[in-house]
């Protein structure tokens, strides 16, 4: 006698559930055209536009390596021929427009990945800001390695700290980012100032001090100073903490809907990890295809539950599609369309604290594949 009622209750919330998450809208997977194959150029010479072709193919890759990866070659060297027209830029500069149609057709012939032209927004912010001298600097660093590499940016002196100086959480910086239209918030943390106690000089004939580098010596270099532009690092230090590395360094962080990450660098090398990890991996094209995958999400004990998901599963780097597919008790599946098929959407599950992997659906098939959808359990948290 009770077991109808609660069948017909779960129905009901099921069917609701269903129809809430139809009319949620998927702004997680809004995203700003970049116009990839508009390139500056210095002028209308084979070499000149041999190096624009270069710039170019940075930016459709994602890849800096691609300037002077060999395979690339070919189509280096006949720039020239995939020229379709010339325009003045917002500035009066020369800009060239190279066929993008033949261009893609080339590259993909080569077997090598392109980034998706729509691509994330991202917010950056300077905490603490920079000083009045220092600030158009800083912001024209960060816009030209923006525009090398092709990440739709803006910096904006906003606030992300609280009263006491401490940064707010990522749910309230993520909602200040989302405000402005931004999928994504960058924040860079300049390295604080070298303090140089004065002393008495000293005499005459005293030999240098054993850490005083010799006349000529080249700075220190992020390259040394600090891990490679993009390794995410487990935490940010605290707010009060001392730099770890020399006096170049930065500490970015990146908020997304689905993780963040820390790492030390120069000013732009902000700019490089965050693009480093939303760019396809380096390598063959096949291994970068975008490919539907099930994958089965339990624990969803709400609405609240289901949007939080929604945003996460959409800012995983390489999904451009989702749609619930069933609503079951208190689990639902999506459809993704993720570059790198399965094996990308679980490596990166895999890795976030909010999901814990239960395992596929179906037993395994004769070739050892999962005869269903990935199946994780939401932590909420």
């Amino acid at each position: 006698m009770h077991r109808r009622p609660t069948t017909a209750k779960s129905l009901c919330r099921a069917g609701l559930l269903l129809a809430a998450c139809a009319a949620l809208p998927a702004a997680a997977w809004a995203a700003r055209p970049v116009p990839v194959f508009e390139v500056d150029v210095a002028g209308q010479s084979p070499p000149a536009l041999q190096q624009a072709m270069r710039a170019a193919l940075v930016r459709a890759t994602g890849r800096r390596e691609s300037a002077n990866d060999p395979v690339f070659g070919g189509l280096i060297a006949d720039a020239p021929k995939y020229v379709q027209s010339y325009d003045r830029g917002p500035h009066g500069e020369l800009q060239v427009l190279f066929n993008a149609a033949a261009v893609g057709k080339v590259i993909a012939a080569l077997d090598r990945s392109t980034w998706d032209p729509n691509r994330p927004f991202t917010l950056i912010v300077i905490n603490p800001p920079p000083d009045q001298a220092d600030q158009g600097n800083d912001q024209a660093g960060l816009q030209q390695a923006a525009g090398e590499r092709g990440l739709p940016i803006s910096v904006v002196p906003l606030p992300v700290t609280d009263s006491s100086g401490n940064l707010l959480t990522r749910e309230a910086l993520l909602q200040m980012a989302h405000r402005y239209g931004a999928e994504q918030l960058l924040v860079g943390r300049p390295p604080a100032p070298v303090a140089t106690a004065p002393g008495p000089a000293p005499p005459g004939n005293a030999a240098p001090a054993a850490n005083t580098a010799p006349a000529g010596a080249p700075p220190a270099t992020a390259a040394t100073a600090a891990p490679a532009a993009g390794a995410p690092t487990a935490a940010a230090p605290p707010q009060n903490a001392a730099p770890s590395g020399a006096a170049a360094d930065w500490q970015w962080t990146l908020y997304t809907d689905f993780t963040s990450q820390t790492w030390n660098g120069s000013l732009t090398a902000g700019i490089d990890g965050t693009v480093d990890l939303l760019a396809p991996p380096a390598g063959a094209a096949a291994a970068n295809i975008a490919g539907q995958t099930e994958i089965r999400i339990e624990g969803v004990s709400s609405l609240a539950d289901y949007a939080n998901i929604e945003q996460m599963l959409g800012a995983v780097p390489g999904v451009s599609n989702a749609n619930v597919r069933q609503v079951s008790g208190d689990s639902v599946v999506f459809d993704l369309t993720v570059r790198g098929g399965g094996a990308a959407i679980d490596r990166a599950l895999s890795s976030s604290p909010s999901f814990a992997r239960v395992g596929p659906a179906g037993p395994a098939g004769p070739a050892g594949e999962s005869s269903g959808p990935l199946v994780y359990r939401y932590r909420p948290g």
